[in-house]
């Protein structure tokens, strides 16, 4: 009988180490990306353009808390947040800029049928950019971004495409911590291995 090599523990403890990064990256990349967002009536948007750099680059994910039209003119949103907003009811795309002024005057029609708040409105501009946006009436405005998680965009929008990758996410994040507690605390530990071996 001889004494198990070194390397061959070494290497198992390596693994399982890899194993548990992967796990607890995974898990806190789908919290910060889906479900925090969510459960503060939002979402995690790709950012596309350089107009947020030095604050955000192409590439980052943005949380989105969502907001209310009043809140644009309560004051919960201040000048200086950086806000998500959809500038054309026409056209579902949306931009992320710093909010720069809060007015309350009266703006042209814009297209919008709900006329609540039409004597609130708000002007962003991007961070990279020279000019300000045009007004925008508050209910134009969805969000207000909490945080920012670098680099993992792109990547999170390939894996979209495939198939509701919201719901996968969020499953393999249950399925993965139901394992990690399984496996710290609810399984029976085996007999250890040999000290030698043949």
């Amino acid at each position: 009988m001889r004494r198990r090599p070194r390397w061959v523990t070494a290497g198992r403890r390596a693994r399982a180490a890899l194993g548990w990064g992967a796990l607890v990256a995974l898990t806190t990349l789908a919290l910060l990306v889906f479900v925090i967002p969510q459960a503060h009536a939002g979402s995690g948007l790709t950012i596309l353009s350089g107009s947020m750099r030095p604050a955000i680059d192409p590439g980052d994910v943005v949380a989105i808390r969502g907001i209310k039209p009043h809140q644009v003119c309560d004051g919960t949103v201040k000048v200086g947040d950086i806000v998500t907003f959809m500038p054309d009811p026409e056209d579902a795309t949306l931009v992320t800029h710093r909010l720069v002024a809060i007015r309350h005057d009266d703006l042209d029609p814009d297209g919008y049928e709900d006329t609540t708040y039409e004597g609130c409105s708000f002007v962003t501009r991007g961070d990279a950019n020279t000019a300000e946006d045009r007004a925008l009436p508050a209910r134009a405005m969805k969000g207000v971004v909490m945080y920012t998680v670098p680099k993992v965009g792109y990547a999170i929008n390939a894996v979209r495409r495939v198939a509701h990758l919201r719901w996968a996410a969020l499953a393999a994040s249950g399925v993965l911590a139901a394992l990690a507690v399984y496996y710290a605390v609810g399984r029976k530990r085996a007999d250890p291995e040999p000290e030698y071996y043949i």
